[in-house]
């Protein structure tokens, strides 16, 4: 059953010129301009990525896209923006600026989502976000239809970066209590079945406004709304977004495209290297970059025996639900960012794949190195707390209990192909480490 927000707004309550069925909000109504946007094959790829890549195979219902998430961030942006339009803080000229960057947030997504951005980063040094206003400026499909309607894609990319002239624009998008946020929490909280991601989103809606310095805030009668906001937030990342044993799928599934790029890399032409890929997005080809080509090349390379014998075992041990073992697993809740300790901790798992290193069978991709920080509360974007004639940031309300909850997560694990596990628990017991 899907959870319907309540909060309505003239320009949300039908009459766009089609709705569209949303399981988490009920019907959203879309313009004639941001229908043309939904229509272009650059977000339709979106319906073609699932939202949370693999973590499909420990919540078996979380298979929903990127394109429902835009379609649900669209919805709480315009809800919000037309909010601001009646207390006077947005322009009304700028609401469809403001849909149309929230249903284009995401389009730069790779396939598998983080799974693959992960080896994006690392390999071109570009994130997602960046491949966003590469396409916003440039595919063919969008900027038809921008040309059409008046639409500025710089002024489009600008609030997706977070860099728009109104600083409130970027806040809508680029914040902790953003359209973003509330989205993903309620969308992959109800997929997931997890219930912490739970949000009261009614009480957030109606009651969130913008402070004199033109900063998002609540009243103080809302803030254990926002509270269980940034609970949520909290627990969401532990329980599903690094989830131990989804975070092994996807590490998994990086090293396979890895080695299906270096291998058979013929086969994801021409997403291939950087160059390309921005090309693919300039000659109209970057929607046929999706989870179905990656999932089809790997099921190629077992049908017609293609590739190394390394690569095949990992695609076999992926599809049969085996991954990788987090032989050492911390997650470390903090006040302050977790650097000097994890330097220390990294340094002594590396002297642990050294020695796996002379393990008879070893080879490089047996272990993989996981280290995450997590900013949870941002001290410079957090929402500010309205009480009386004053406002200040949540983390500085005295009467908040954020100001008692961790600032970072550090998550440190080493993975390890399972055929060397007992080995690697051995060595780690050894060295005193576990």
């Amino acid at each position: 059953m899907g959870l319907t927000v309540k909060v309505k707004t003239s320009l949300d309550s039908g009459k766009g010129v089609k709705s569209i069925y949303d399981e988490v909000y009920g019907y959203i109504p879309v313009s004639e301009v941001e229908l043309k946007v939904i229509e272009t094959p650059t977000v339709q790829r979106l319906r073609r990525i699932k939202q949370l890549a693999l973590a499909w195979y420990v919540y078996p219902g979380a298979l929903h896209t990127r394109f429902s998430h835009s379609l649900g961030v669209m919805h709480v942006i315009g809800i919000l923006a037309r909010k601001f339009i009646d207390e006077g803080y947005v322009r009304r000229d700028d609401y469809e600026l403001l849909r149309v960057a929230g249903i284009l947030h995401d389009v730069g997504h790779t396939p598998f989502s983080h799974a693959i951005e992960s080896y994006m980063t690392q390999a071109f040094r570009i994130r997602h976000e960046e491949l966003t206003t590469y396409i916003i400026e440039t595919d063919p499909y969008l900027n038809e239809v921008f040309s059409e309607y008046g639409i500025n894609p710089k002024e489009v990319a600008s609030v997706i970066r977070g860099n728009h002239k109104e600083p409130l624009y970027n806040m809508l998008l680029s914040s902790d209590l953003d359209a973003d946020r509330i989205d993903y929490l309620l969308r992959d909280s109800l997929h997931t079945g997890v219930a912490y991601g739970m949000i009261d989103i009614d009480r957030i809606l109606h009651t969130i406004t913008v402070d004199k310095d033109g900063e998002l805030a609540v009243p103080s009668k809302s803030i254990q709304a926002v509270e269980n906001f940034y609970i949520a937030r909290m627990h969401m990342y532990r329980a599903v977004y690094h989830h131990k044993t989804i975070a092994a799928f996807q590490v998994m599934m990086r090293t396979i495209y890895e080695m299906i790029l270096n291998e058979l890399g013929d086969y994801l032409e021409p997403f291939t290297t950087l160059p390309k890929i921005l090309s693919s997005i300039r000659k109209g080809e970057f929607y046929l970059w999706d989870d179905n080509l990656i999932a089809g090349t790997i099921n190629l390379v077992l049908v017609r025996g293609l590739g190394s014998e390394v690569l095949r075992e990992l695609i076999r041990l992926l599809l049969n639900r085996v991954g990788y073992k987090a032989v050492y697993d911390v997650v470390k809740l903090s006040q302050e960012p977790l650097s000097t300790d994890r330097d220390e901790v990294v340094k002594r798992l590396n002297d642990v794949v050294k020695d796996l290193s002379s393990y008879v069978g070893f080879r490089d991709y047996m272990t993989i190195p996981y280290i995450e920080e997590l900013n949870l509360v941002d001290e410079d974007l957090c929402v500010k707390v309205l009480d009386r004639n004053t406002s200040v940031r949540i983390t500085e309300y005295n009467s908040s209990i954020i100001n008692s909850i961790p600032r970072f997560i550090g998550i440190i694990r080493l993975y390890v192909h399972p055929n060397i596990y007992d080995k690697a628990k051995e060595v780690l017991l050894s060295k005193g480490i576990i």
